[in-house]
Formats: C-alpha cells, sequence, structure tokens
C-alpha cells in the first residue's frame, strides 16, 4: 500500500510540473521530458498493481484448489514484494492448519461413530444421510454403500423411514423389524439441532431384541422360581396333611369300621381337611393373581387434562389420610397440561402408589405425603414421596419383580401390574429411597398437547 501511495504522489507531482511547463511555454524538451517521466510512472504504477494482484490471485488459487504447499515468496523474490509475499504465505499456513484441523476432527468423530456400538444417522434440511456409521448400514440392511441415499434407505427398511417422517423433529419409538436381517426390536431417538444455521436432524437407534429376550428369559426363570417355591409350599404340607389322614383312617392297610373311629381321630381329621382347604384357597388366589399379571388388558387411550386426574386421587385419599394424621399435600400442575392415556389405568396405578405410601408412614411420627407433577421436555413426570423408613437396597432391586413382597398379606403383583401398565402408556416407571429419608416413586408419561 505505501508502494502504490508513493507513486501516486510521484505522479501527481509530475502532472502538476507539466502542467506549469506547459502553462509557461517551456521549452518542448522540456516537456517531453516530463512527460515520459509521468509515463514512467504511470507504467510503474500499473507494474505494481499487476504484481500485487498476482500475488493475491496466486492466494486465492491456492484456496479454491486447496494447493496449500504453494510457496508466494518465490514470486515476490526481487520485486519488493516480500512483506506482502509473508502475509499471503500467513493466510495460506492458516488456511491449510485450519483445514488439517477440521480433517483431523472429521476422523476423529468418523472413528467414534465406527467403533460405539450405537447406530447414527444424521440428516440435512432436505432429508439426505449426511454421516452414518457402519452399525446403521448394518441394522438397516444397507451393506454395499457407506453412504445411502433415503431413496436407499426407504426400500431397504420402510418400517424405519415410516416412523421417521411420522416422529418429525423429535421422538421415541419401539420399531420392529423383520424384513432385516440383524434388525429386529429397535428402540429409535429423533432429535434435531442446527449447525451453521443449518437443521440437522440426529437418529439415533439400537437393536434392543437380545436384551429383551434376556431380561425376558430372566423374568420367566424369577416368576418359575417364585411359582415353584410357592406351589411346593402348598403342596407339601398338603402331601403330607393327606398321608396323615390316611393314616388316621387305616388299620393294616383297611379302611377302619365307623364305629372303631375316636372322636380324637375325627378331630384331628377334620383339623387336617380344614388346613387342606386353606392351602387350596391360598393356592388358587396365587393362580389368579398370575393369570392377571398375565392378562393385562391394553390401554384404550383417551385425552386426559392432569390436574383433573390427581384431583381424584386427593378426592380419594385426603380424608383416610387426615384420619391417619397424614400431611398430604398435591401441589399444582399447569391446568392444560394433558396427557393420552387408559383413565382407569392410569389411576389405578396411581392409587396403588399412594396406598402403598400411606402403609409406609403408619406409625411414624410427622407423616407427610407429597404428590408433586413436574413438565420435562415432552413427558409429565407425577412423583409420590414419603417421608417414611424408605426401602432397603436389598428390596429396592426386587422391587418390580412379579410375586416379590415384604407385606405378610401382600401378593406382591401390584407393583409389577403398575410397570406393565405404564410401559404400554409408552412411559416409564422409577423409584429412589434412602433408609431413614423417605421414598419417591416417579412416573413419567408422554405428554398429550400443553397449549
Amino acid at each position: 500500500m505505501a508502494r502504490i501511495t508513493f507513486r501516486l504522489i510521484l505522479i501527481f507531482t509530475a502532472m502538476l510540473a507539466l502542467a506549469l511547463a506547459i502553462g509557461e511555454q517551456a521549452r518542448l524538451f522540456s516537456v517531453l521530458g516530463l512527460l515520459l517521466i509521468l509515463l514512467f510512472l504511470i507504467g510503474e504504477l500499473f507494474r505494481t498493481i499487476s504484481r500485487t494482484n498476482r500475488i493475491v490471485e496466486s492466494v486465492l488459487e491456492s484456496i479454491r484448489f486447496g494447493d496449500y504447499n504453494k510457496t508466494i515468496h518465490d514470486r515476490a523474490a526481487g520485486m519488493g514484494f516480500e512483506g506482502l509475499a509473508d502475509s499471503a504465505q500467513s493466510i495460506i499456513r492458516a488456511i491449510s492448519l485450519a483445514k488439517i484441523e477440521k480433517e483431523t476432527q472429521y476422523q476423529y468423530l468418523q472413528t467414534i461413530l465406527e467403533h460405539i456400538h450405537t447406530s447414527v444417522l444424521t440428516l440435512d434440511e432436505t432429508h439426505e444421510p449426511e454421516l452414518v456409521n457402519p452399525l446403521a448400514l448394518n441394522t438397516l440392511g444397507l451393506y454395499n454403500t457407506r453412504k445411502p441415499t433415503w431413496e436407499e434407505i426407504e426400500k431397504s427398511a420402510p418400517r424405519f423411514a415410516e416412523a421417521i417422517l411420522a416422529m418429525g423433529e423429535t421422538g421415541r419409538e419401539m420399531i420392529q423389524l423383520s424384513s432385516t436381517p440383524t434388525g429386529k426390536q429397535l428402540l429409535v431417538l429423533v432429535n434435531s439441532v442446527k449447525i451453521g444455521g443449518h437443521p440437522v436432524k440426529i437418529i439415533t437407534f439400537q437393536d434392543i431384541e437380545p436384551e429383551i429376550e434376556q431380561k425376558e428369559m430372566e423374568s420367566w426363570q424369577t416368576i418359575s422360581r417364585i411359582m415353584a417355591h410357592e406351589i411346593m409350599n402348598s403342596l407339601t404340607p398338603l402331601s403330607s396333611l393327606t398321608e396323615t389322614g390316611i393314616m388316621l383312617l387305616e388299620e393294616e392297610g383297611e379302611p377302619k369300621e365307623v364305629g372303631s373311629i375316636s372322636q380324637n381321630t375325627i378331630d384331628n381329621l377334620y383339623t387336617a381337611l380344614k388346613t387342606i382347604s386353606h392351602r387350596n384357597q391360598a393356592l388358587t388366589q396365587f393362580i389368579g393373581n398370575y393369570r392377571q399379571l398375565s392378562r393385562l388388558p391394553l390401554p384404550q387411550k383417551k385425552e386426559i387434562r392432569v390436574t383433573d386426574l390427581l384431583a381424584e386421587i386427593e378426592e380419594l385419599y385426603k380424608v383416610p389420610c387426615a384420619k391417619k394424621g397424614i400431611t398430604f399435600t398435591l401441589h399444582p400442575s399447569p391446568k392444560k397440561l394433558s396427557i393420552q392415556a387408559d383413565d382407569s389405568q392410569v389411576k389405578q396405578v396411581l392409587i396403588n402408589l399412594v396406598k402403598n405410601a400411606t402403609e409406609a408412614l403408619e406409625g411414624l411420627p410427622d407423616p407427610r405425603l407429597n404428590l408433586v407433577v413436574k413438565r420435562i421436555l415432552n413427558q409429565v413426570s407425577i412423583e409420590i414421596t414419603d417421608n417414611g423408613s424408605g426401602i432397603p437396597d436389598e428390596v429396592l432391586e426386587k422391587i418390580f419383580v412379579p410375586f416379590y413382597s415384604t407385606k405378610p398379606t401382600g401378593s406382591g403383583i401390584g407393583l409389577s401390574i403398575s410397570r406393565q401398565i405404564i410401559r404400554n402408556h409408552g412411559g416409564q416407571i422409577s423409584v429412589q429411597s434412602k433408609e431413614g429419608e423417605g421414598t419417591t416413586f416417579k412416573v413419567a408419561l408422554p405428554v398429550k398437547k400443553s397449549f
């Protein structure tokens, strides 16, 4: 810039001298000399601008074609443009380093995607795939491409493509993929973000069929052990009492005469038959509980306002809690918060949880029961908290196991049915407890709408 400014000053000076010479009618030789000097200075200015342009063009060409190894100093050597060349070389070097860093980050991201045990797929604003890891390709049955088009995904896994379109910008869904060899039961999560001002949809999914099968097997093994234990507990005394009854009514392998049976024998036989009847009733009730657990009907969903649902729960337990000295507090929720659920089934779950909480508070000083509703993203969380004695860790890990109960008269299916009901609604039920501090059950259900 200084070089060009200097030349412009010289040109202006030469033009001024030429104008004065012509005005004073100087000799022709002097006018021609000044004119030649002016032309020379103008030529030098154009040469300087041309050299500067060549250096700038060289930088732009390097950027355009990705040639970051070009040396600008060679073109500027001996021309007095070393400073400009240094600046241009610094620009090329900075761009080169930025590109290397970007490529390194991309390779780092690709390496992570290739080694994680979750399928990842990202879609741009035109709904075309950008990033996809090998596990996602295998799960969707795309074996002959590293970057498929959306049409290829629709052709290979139409159920998956339909679900992604139906979920829109965000969502969570279980998808059955029977058409692909590896993907059977997929848990799909969809989230949308903006990167560089452009919307990007991030889809993660995982084949959880093996985990489901493992959990089902463990559940059936647990149920089998519990059923075998309960049935044997009934059959063993039944068998023993039956043998005792036979011994009381026979002598030397033959039935006794009626007249030889004493009143004491009749009393003993009556007690044995009574006990057999009681155990038979208990076994029948146990089998009935199992049938209730295995035949839970699917929810008949409709739109329910959360405030109306909780108002009914409060009405049911306000008086009973007051009689027991329990402080029952219902924290208000947003009035127009709604869920899509089976009214009777969700009430059954909440009633069961509140009933368990009131039982845990019996006989304790200053018993308190709080029912709190929270909106967490696209879910409503209903929390039932008591300040009871809490649940021991060894009991807590088995609390949702069917037929497991610490109550003398408990069936052990209440919480199991509750969990199954909430899962059928697309939600989750969880518990947090600490001995001596109390227990909190959380029921999370998808939000229908919030005005």
